[in-house]
């Protein structure tokens, strides 16, 4: 009797593992076509023709970013608002400046910030060198203006002599904002499952999550988050619950026609970066969802193409380099 039950088990275990093979090449089979319209983010970030990487000014860059004298009071730093603990955003709705003025809008995170083609929800700045001096000169965020923070900076050797190295000519307003955007061109996360499915590897998506991936791709999401950042960049009209005050592109071109006109985000990371929306104002991803499938779908999704959608984005949650996760000493 010993014998059959064992006979019987290692042929159910056989079934099942020749089963194995076949469920997985069907599923292969079924979602193929979705890596022509998907793609992975590169490896490295592209890099302007007037800012070329290097070593010494990455490294003055991560300095700036962390340093609290950058602000006029020392009361915060770029990593205050875009920390590695939160995927370089922060859980609150709206981030607090140096005075206890709250922003306008909730802080993006800087992870993959180098592959937009805008900067800031409302596309104000063109590149992150813009985006980075825009911070420091911000009234809430460090209400700075650079070529003080430069003359503060100059005074202390290891800026003069690092700015010297990376440019030069010791710290001036344009080597803060390009020695910010320098670094933040390191701060990409190109290792996630959707990317490692999408180059080969079969087994590094979930069922769940490759049938949120298409019903991503065949619901229409993927005509404003496309490309490797999952954003293209362009600003669309949406008006979130308590955003009223807010006229998005418009405070910039006074243009009514711009009126609650915003950025279209990445995706990348969103999993690991509530709240959403510019305004913060929805807490979780399944809310979002919702929302984005209600607003710009006018489609009222079922709860199992939720479900596959957050399960999917979940996929797009990276590892953050090892320079923004261990932070060191100035």
């Amino acid at each position: 009797m010993t014998r059959v039950v064992l006979s019987l088990i290692v042929l159910g275990v056989a079934l099942v593992g020749a089963e194995l093979p076949r469920a997985n090449a069907q599923s292969a089979s079924r979602y193929a076509r979705y890596r022509s319209v998907l793609e992975p983010l590169p490896e490295t970030a592209p890099i302007p023709a007037g800012n070329p990487q290097s070593a010494e000014k990455v490294e003055l860059g991560r300095m700036l970013y962390w340093d609290r004298r950058v602000s006029k009071t020392g009361a915060t730093s770029c990593g205050f608002c875009h920390h590695p603990a939160y995927y370089g955003a922060e859980p609150m709705r709206k981030s607090v400046g140096i005075s206890g003025d709250v922003h306008l809008r909730n802080a993006q995170t800087v992870l993959n910030a180098a592959f937009l083609k805008s900067q800031f929800w409302a596309g104000e700045q063109p590149d992150l060198e813009g985006q980075a001096l825009g911070a420091v000169q911000s009234h809430v965020a460090m209400r700075s203006w650079p070529n003080e923070v430069a003359e503060r900076l100059n005074r202390l050797a290891e800026y003069r002599e690092l700015s010297l190295k990376a440019f030069g000519t010791p710290v001036t307003e344009e080597a803060i904002g390009k020695a910010l955007a320098t670094y933040m061109r390191t701060l990409i996360t190109p290792d996630y499952p959707l990317a490692r499915w999408l180059r080969g590897d079969e087994t590094a998506m979930t069922e769940a999550q490759k049938r949120g991936m298409a019903a991503f791709v065949d619901k229409g999401c993927v005509t404003c988050h496309s490309g490797p950042a999952f954003s293209n960049s362009s600003l669309r009209r949406v008006q979130l619950p308590g955003g009223e005050n807010d006229e998005g592109r418009a405070r910039t071109t006074k243009n009514e026609g711009d009126r609650y006109f915003f950025k279209v985000p990445s995706l990348l990371n969103v999993a690991r970066t509530p709240p959403y929306g510019h305004n913060g104002s929805i807490n979780d991803l399944p809310g979002m969802v919702r929302f984005m499938g209600r607003e710009m779908l006018k489609s009222e999704l079922a709860d199992g193409e939720v479900d596959d959608i957050v399960a999917f984005l979940h996929a797009l949650t990276g590892r953050m380099p090892e320079s923004f996760v261990r932070l060191r000493p100035h």
